[in-house]
Parts: structure tokens; sequence; C-alpha cells
């Protein structure tokens, strides 16, 4: 299977009929496709938009009192239209985390019973499914020889069984995540558990939140604990949940210590250099 399909990184338009639809992403998209919708087309005669960013901030778009404008949710093709490699086999989360917006998007945690066997796994929180739930998505992820789990596996959750199942997959690739030194243990733990069950360490990948809760200091000082192990970080910049403008350095975050210099020295040093000569972690 082609292995190219890459996530679109902004709104998703596509044509059914005379109607245009937009899924939206990010809150911070929401002016830009305001803005191209209300230029209007003679590709299209109305328009659906649905996605996250709708949800996180429905009065954006429900203030209009334009009859051409639908507001949409659960429409049954709209991933498939943002990444055909893409599926989900759950929804909701165990967790309520203060930076996530799962919660409010999707309140209800609840597997489902049927999905696409494609592989690349959306799911919030897989690990907190039951085991026969987690097992039917392994047992359909072995078929098709490679998964990426790409919103992340749960380290709290983690163990040797999902572990050992886990690597069962010909090419896995495994996102955990660090949002905090307080979880520094669990992660240890769970890269453990990866790296026993003979997944490989170029196919383990870490999340890194910056710019929540803490200093530059400490996010360096998490960043590079992860590094340490040989492990590629992907430190991700937190945005308030309704956020209009991208990579912004909120009042709460100044007062943290951040600023935008400090904001592109962590992400462009993370995201640019690969220096794997140093010594690893074992």
């Amino acid at each position: 299977m082609d292995r190219d399909a890459k996530w679109p990184g902004g709104p998703t338009y596509w044509l059914e009929g005379r109607r245009l639809c937009v899924s939206i992403p990010f809150t911070w998209n929401l002016h830009d496709v305001k803005t191209r919708i209300f230029q209007r087309s003679s590709h299209w005669d109305n328009v659906l938009i649905g996605g996250p960013a709708v949800r996180l901030v429905p009065e954006f778009f429900s203030e209009l009192s334009m009859p051409w404008i639908r507001i949409g949710q659960g429409h049954p093709d709209a991933l498939a239209h943002v990444n055909p490699k893409a599926t989900r086999t759950m929804e909701g989360c165990v967790r309520n985390c203060g930076f996530c917006a799962v919660k409010r998007i999707e309140p209800v945690f609840r597997e489902l019973s049927t999905w696409k066997n494609l592989p690349i796994v959306i799911d919030n929180n897989l690990l907190a499914c039951s085991k026969d739930h987690f097992d039917k998505v392994i047992d359909g992820l072995k078929e098709i020889g490679w998964a990426d789990f790409n919103q992340g596996l749960d380290s709290r959750l983690l163990t040797d069984y999902h572990a050992q199942r886990i690597a069962e997959i010909q090419e896995p690739m495994c996102r955990l995540a660090l949002d905090s030194l307080d979880y520094s243990g669990d992660w240890e733990r769970a890269l453990g558990c990866l790296l026993r069950a003979g997944v490989p360490l170029a196919n383990i990948r870490s999340y890194a939140l910056v710019g929540f809760d803490s200093d530059p200091k400490e996010a360096w000082c998490r960043c590079n604990f992860i590094e340490s192990y040989g492990i590629k970080v992907l430190p991700m910049w937190f945005h308030e949940l309704d956020a209009l403008k991208a990579n912004q350095v909120t009042e709460k975050q100044k007062d943290l210590g951040w600023s935008e210099r400090e904001r592109n020295r962590i992400m462009q040093w993370f995201y640019k250099h690969r220096d794997f000569d140093k010594p690893r972690r074992r």
C-alpha cells in the first residue's frame, strides 16, 4: 500500500454535486474558510461546513444568516477526503486533560462496532478500549502490514501485552507523548515495553506539548530527556481551544516566560536537527 498520503494541514474542500463541503480541523482556519465561501463560485450553490474547529467555536458560522450555508457534523466520508489512509475505531477519551479538545468535541467514550481497516489510526485513546476491541484493531492492521498510531498511545495505559501485539504488525509507527515531567516514569516504562516487544527504536516517536503550563526551561528539559533515549521529539505548541490565530504567544504564555523567539527556537531545533551522534540512554 502506498504510504505517501499526508495530512492537509488545513481545511479540506470537496464537491458533492453542486454542494461545497468543508472540513475544518483548526480554529485558526475559520477566518480563511469564511473569506473563501463568501467569495462564492460558479461551481457550487451551497456549502456544508463541519469539522473539529466548528464544534469548538460553533458561533463562528451559526451567527451568519445565509441560507446557502449549513453547519453539519458526522459526514460519513469526511475523513476519507481528509486522509484516505486514516481510520478511527473509537470516540471520546477516558482522560480530561486541560489542554485537549476531545471532551468538548466528543464527550462520550465509546468503541465503534465497525470501522474501515486502514493503516493510519487516529483514535483518541485506543489503549483505553477493551482487550477484545484492541485485538480486533491489531488483527486488521496485521493484514495491511503497517500502521501509524497517529494520535499517540497513552503511556499510562500501555502494557507488555499491548506492546507485544503491536510488534506483531510488520512495520508499526508508535507515537508516545510526554506532556509533563510528572509522567516521565510512565513514559520510560511504556518505551521499555515497546522495545522489549521488538518494536524498533526508529519506529517510535514522542510528542511533547510545550507552552501549556510550564516555562521554556522545563520544555527544553523534557524534549532533551526524550531525545536522550534516541527518540525523535515532536514538540506541539499549545493553542487555546478557541484560538483564531496560529502559533500566537498568549499573555498567559508570556507570563510563563515564553516569547516568539523562544517558541521558534524550540520548535525549529527539534524539527530541523538530527544530532544522533551524541550518547543515548539504553
